[in-house]
């Protein structure tokens, strides 16, 4: 992550947003959930063709209990998430600078092939071939724009929190992790933006909601449990139910935005189904609209 850094080097970061007050209470979810109106996230990530209809095993019970001991803790254990995790807050930060000319910025972009390659297939995609051929980099960055850079950059600097996952249960997830934060990622924004939200909050959300998965998938290697796969139905709903308050109590220490903090405290407080936040009433539809596009791809 070195590169960000000296890609942006000698500006001052945005000042820090205000915290909301943090919260002195953790709501505990209950021992099922709702089914979500769509498909369901787990059998997707672990290559199951369908859940069971049986009742929960005692293994099941005994991982949700696990992860309701994380998060009645006051905070998240580090070792449960990736160590460029840590670097959230500074790294988006720097995507918050936008007082640079255009040709700057592009020059600052060139400088990393990854970066420079994602902002020129950005540019040159369907969403802007009405514009024509994208000539050189300075025009890339001029076509699709700030909201644009910054999505490319948070996607290329946050994707290595998906990657690296042991576990038998993480392993397993880990190849299509990325591939739904970052759809989740896509139609959270486009919603945010519809509802006149900030359309990069809504993709900060989306990008890092599945860092609750991470945190739940690494729970339950270390628990050791034998849970059958595919598990049950009524496993797979309360999971999710965890999975959304485990994002929100690994997050809250992401001072990115009030905004987002403030989902965060609301999405640990709540669960999925009963936030107050903004982002929490647009999260649902973005977890269908992704789906079913990853379902049908």
């Amino acid at each position: 992550m070195k590169w960000l850094s000296r890609l942006w080097s000698g500006r001052k970061p945005s000042p820090a947003a205000t915290k909301p007050p943090p919260d002195s209470t953790t709501s505990r979810a209950p021992a099922t959930a709702p089914v979500p109106d769509g498909p369901a996230v787990l059998p997707w990530l672990l290559g199951c063709a369908a859940l069971t209809d049986t009742p929960i095993s005692e293994p099941e019970k005994a991982a949700l209990a696990e992860l309701d001991k994380m998060l009645a803790l006051p905070t998240m254990a580090d070792n449960l998430l990736p160590r460029a995790a840590s670097l959230i807050p500074q790294l988006i930060a720097l995507l918050r600078q936008t007082d640079l000319p255009t040709a700057e910025i592009a020059a600052r972009v060139g400088k990393d092939a990854v970066l420079t390659a994602e902002v020129m297939r950005l540019a040159s995609s369907s969403f802007h071939s009405g514009q024509g051929a994208v000539v050189d980099l300075q025009q890339a960055v001029t076509r699709i724009g700030l909201r644009g850079l910054q999505t490319v950059m948070a996607r290329v600097l946050l994707k290595p929190i998906y990657q690296g996952s042991q576990g038998p249960w993480s392993a397993r997830a880990a190849p299509r992790l990325w591939e739904h934060s970052d759809g989740l990622a896509r139609h959270a924004s486009m919603l945010a933006g519809q509802a006149g939200q900030p359309a990069f909050d809504g993709y900060l959300a989306g990008m890092l909601h599945d860092t609750g998965w991470i945190v739940a998938l690494n729970l339950i290697d270390r628990s050791g449990l034998a849970i059958a796969v595919p598990p049950s139905q009524a496993f797979a709903s309360a999971l999710e139910d965890r999975v959304h308050r485990l994002f929100g109590h690994a997050a809250r220490r992401w001072d990115i935005t009030a905004s987002f903090t403030a989902f965060a405290q609301d999405a640990r407080e709540h669960g999925p189904t009963g936030g107050r936040h903004p982002l929490s009433a647009l999260m649902p539809q973005a977890h269908r609209d992704c789906m079913r596009e990853l379902a049908g791809a």
